[in-house]
């Protein structure tokens, strides 16, 4: 065993250890297993040259240590931390049974990742994505049995994913900085309301509006495209922001909307005076967004064998919303290896030059908008019909910075980097901050808030002020000034954009041919 392999371990049972004191209960076991994958996925590709055996004996004893790391935390948080901070408390059959799982879990993942490493190169992909795929089917079953009650988090954190995608294409692929991303998701969301809520007498099947949606926002990424052609960088930046801004203001005030016909009421008036025939009104008055109010409700998928989507039933959405991923993925990574994807490359890394070579640069910009902006329709219409009603101050600016967000610190230019960075960055919004408020405030109301009782004012202070969801942007701020310093290329950077931010660092020692441990 390398001594190197047991301070990652150390780390990633540390982590883990940090959520299951945020949850307690069955989340060691949920815990166990993504340790176990992210343990096997981060040491088993130094045992690709060693035998069966040797990699699963250099492997187990950091699970092992991993592991132990967070039983420790879990029996902690169970009975000291618990009920210090007015936590539920789990019995002790449940905790000895999930943090049993956990460990077995993480040991089980890790050894057949380590054995899926020593297999031949194409078979190891296919390995990994089966225990993947195995892991992502699971969960929601797992999440419903146990009671973690995660899935409604995850699945938000889902539709991220897909906005990412499309946010990396911009940024990532054709290196165009895209702050409005927040103002198409909104698009495709507005879209499916108008098309499938009672509130306009309109009643499309969702399996079509969702097209619709993703194709009307597909529309403005042309229209936002076509007059930024000749920006970049900061000003881009700048218009994109704009249009973000906008949107909302515009999803507010659609609620008298009245279109008369141009010649009829402007043209022939202004030449025929009294004599012009009567102005034709197309549209009188019409409320399309209802303004705060929103449109809701909004219809929702149905599918043979599992009837219309309720939100008492999360399994039907997880699984819609990853076949959405999975197809996102699927035709992001065929237009990144397509000559479009090769010239969306070549536009970032030179404009000028690649021009030069015969590179349609508008084209090729607009492409890139309209790419992005479909993935975002997508996120939208799905958005829609989960919540079964829009409102516009959902979509401010908050949105696409955090978008951005998940982009930068997965990876730019990597689909699996930005696929993790988003769920990194929303799980950390959705799922622990607000589980990290309800221990802050259970800790404060038995510690702190009694010794400050001679104080009202300070203790009102402490208690409005100790939630940290009110700094959640502070928090993302320095998640990304610490990234910026350590890891600039992100958590899963691509090779080419890993290469380019440490160009100018020395080449690495060479390894040796095999990194297995002597037998």
């Amino acid at each position: 065993m390398n001594k190197p392999n047991i301070r990652p371990a150390i780390n990633i049972g540390l982590v883990a250890g940090v959520v299951i004191c945020l949850f307690g209960g069955w989340s060691v076991a949920m815990m166990g297993a993504i340790a176990g994958l992210i343990l096997g996925l981060t040491l088993g590709p130094k045992y690709k040259t060693a035998t069966r055996q040797e990699a699963i004996r250099a492997l187990l004893l950091p699970a092992l240590v991993s592991g132990l790391v967070m039983v420790v935390i879990s029996f902690f948080q169970n009975y000291i931390l618990a009920p210090a901070a007015k936590m539920d408390v789990e019995f002790i059959d449940v905790v000895l049974a999930a943090n049993i799982a956990g460990l077995l879990l993480l040991l089980l993942t890790t050894s057949v990742l380590g054995l899926i490493f020593t297999l031949p190169a194409p078979q190891q992909r296919v390995g990994v994505i089966i225990v993947i795929a195995l892991f992502v089917i699971v969960f929601p079953f797992f999440d419903q049995i146990t009671n973690l009650r995660w899935a409604a988090q995850i699945i938000f954190a889902l539709m991220f994913v897909i906005m990412a995608l499309g946010l990396n294409i911009t940024v990532g692929f054709a290196g165009l900085l895209d702050l409005g991303s927040a103002s198409f998701f909104a698009i495709g969301a507005y879209t499916t309301g108008i098309l499938s809520s009672p509130q306009h007498n309109i009643h499309m099947d969702f399996w079509l509006v969702i097209w619709i949606a993703a194709a009307f926002a597909s529309l403005w990424g042309l229209l936002v495209g076509t007059p930024t052609l000749r920006l970049r960088g900061d000003y881009l930046a700048i218009v994109t922001l704009g249009l973000g801004e906008i949107m909302p203001v515009l999803f507010r005030n659609l609620i008298a909307v009245t279109i008369k016909e141009p010649i009829t009421c402007v043209i022939l008036p202004a030449i025929m005076g009294s004599n012009a025939p009567a102005c034709i009104t197309l549209v009188n008055n019409v409320d399309v967004t209802a303004g705060e109010k929103g449109i809701n409700p909004i219809g929702r998928p149905w599918l043979p064998f599992v009837g219309t989507f309720q939100s008492s039933n999360l399994i039907p959405w997880y699984f819609l919303i990853i076949a959405i991923i999975l197809l996102s993925v699927f035709l992001i990574i065929r237009m990144r290896d397509s000559r479009l994807g090769r010239a969306w490359m070549a536009m970032r890394e030179d404009e000028l030059a690649a021009s030069q070579m015969g590179i349609d640069i508008t084209r090729t910009k607009l492409l890139a908008f309209m790419m992005a902006a479909m993935f975002y329709g997508l996120a939208g219409a799905f958005y829609a019909s989960y919540i079964t009603g829009i409102f516009p101050s959902v979509f401010d600016f908050s949105v696409s910075i955090i978008i951005l967000c998940s982009v930068i610190l997965g990876g730019l230019g990597n689909v699996m980097g930005v696929i993790v960075g988003a769920l990194v960055i929303m799980s950390a919004d959705r799922l622990f901050l607000p589980a990290l408020k309800d221990l802050l405030g259970g800790l404060l109301d038995r510690t702190l808030l009694p010794a400050l009782a001679s104080n009202p004012g300070l203790q009102a202070f402490v208690a409005q002020n100790a939630n940290p969801i009110l700094y959640r942007f502070l928090l993302f701020g320095l998640t990304l000034v610490i990234m910026m310093a350590v890891r600039p290329e992100g958590l899963i950077p691509s090779e080419q954009r890993k290469r380019e931010f440490h160009e100018d660092e020395p080449e690495p020692p060479a390894e040796a041919e095999s990194t297995a441990p002597a037998a």
